[in-house]
């Protein structure tokens, strides 16, 4: 066998101390877990700042397929336009397609707010997305007591037939797979009619910081959930409170610019670092010091 020749990026080594000032983009696992809240609070919600992509503009186009109004606002945020959004009116039904693209939020968080209302969705996406496993959101959908065709692969393309109501109560799933599998539910699990009792059987949940991220929020506009045993959730019906907030900045992505500091010696500056966060991007702080950089307390950088 003939062996493979890689070509490698001559990466250019810096000439002097990189000094910046960077402002990031919003955090689009905020944006879109916001996103579907105010698609179900009981008044008009404002995203300052949201991040603007692909991922969430097929978020928005899919809760506005759902009966949402969205509405691009002037605000100050560098990187596009706030988000208003009136929340959908699940007395109304019809019929609804969703273009899920790549979106793995879209595709998992979605179908269980379209099975709160009355009327047939269909689900696709992306070549690709067709390969992401979906089995878990279409396997707790059905025992959820909601009508779901899948032809029977647990993948997209599928299209779920909602009656108005979901009875909610206590359900089991495995969401080994993706911790989207568990915030898919606990974002909409309020407004079932008994709410919901979420546990998790089967290998760990990866990525179990950002169902505690989902927690946060539901906390945050007033639902109330029990997350006080592992690897379960408990959702109290109720109402899902309004909200007008600025989406923090997407702190992960802020890593590469501060590395950039640490290996030129220099020093970049990230303004409005929130001082409290749930995003897992906030441990740069510590990485990085680790390795010899110096950071100042959250809210100065």
């Amino acid at each position: 066998m003939t062996p493979v020749e890689l070509s490698h990026w001559p990466a250019p080594y810096a000439t002097s101390s990189v000094n910046a000032t960077v402002q990031v983009p919003g955090s689009k696992s905020l944006t879109n877990r916001f996103l579907i809240l105010a698609a179900l609070a009981d008044g008009q919600s404002r995203l300052r700042a949201p991040l603007i992509s692909r991922d969430s503009i097929l978020m928005v186009e899919a809760l506005r397929a759902l009966g949402a109004e969205v509405t691009e606002i002037a605000g100050d945020g560098a990187f596009g336009p706030d988000l208003l959004v009136t929340p959908i009116d699940l007395s109304v039904g019809g019929d609804a397609a969703i273009d899920c693209g790549l979106a793995g939020t879209v595709m998992r968080f979605v179908p269980p707010l379209a099975a709160l209302r009355q009327g047939t969705t269909s689900f696709d996406g992306d070549p690709h997305a067709r390969q992401r496993p979906m089995g878990a959101v279409i396997s707790a959908l059905r025992g959820l007591g909601v009508d779901v065709d899948d032809d029977d692969d647990g993948l997209l393309p599928f299209t779920l037939t909602g009656t108005g109501s979901v009875p909610g109560g206590r359900l089991v799933v495995d969401a080994s797979a993706s911790s989207q599998f568990v915030s898919a539910l606990l974002l909409v699990g309020a407004r079932f009619t008994d709410g919901l009792q979420l546990e998790h059987v089967g290998p760990p949940v990866p990525s179990l910081d950002h169902i505690a991220m989902t927690v946060d929020v539901l906390r945050g506009v007033g639902v109330d959930v029990d997350d006080s045993v592992p690897n379960q959730w408990r959702v109290s019906s109720g109402r899902i409170s309004a909200f007008d907030l600025r989406i923090e900045q997407d702190l992960s992505n802020a890593g590469p610019f501060l590395a950039a500091a640490l290996v030129t010696a220099g020093t970049v500056h990230i303004p409005n670092w929130p001082a409290g966060t749930s995003q897992v991007g906030d441990q740069w702080r510590q990485i990085l010091t680790q390795l010899g950089a110096t950071s100042p307390s959250p809210g100065e950088h």
